[in-house]
């Protein structure tokens, strides 16, 4: 039996494939975004309020986190010195 030379060169890990920049999000993640219940973010969209969704199929919705950010800048508050 022989040993291995303490000089035996090990192969580097396989490269990481690219990672796929996230655009879009799914409801719970965009109400935990928004400081939201996920109930909450439901009904507003049912109602026709809150940011605008994607609607991917009958059932599944995602919010595209532009939509969710310029959604948090309409909602800003400016206070006023009264």
């Amino acid at each position: 039996m022989t040993r291995p030379s303490k000089h035996t060169a090990i192969a580097p890990p396989p490269p990481l494939p690219p990672r796929i920049p996230v655009e879009f999000v799914s409801a719970k993640e965009a109400a935990e975004y928004l400081g939201l219940g996920l109930p909450t973010l439901n009904a507003m969209r049912q109602v026709g309020l809150g940011p605008a969704f994607v609607r991917v199929s009958k059932r599944r919705v995602v919010y595209e986190l532009s939509a969710l950010r310029e959604y948090a800048a309409s909602c800003t508050v400016r206070p006023s010195l009264g």
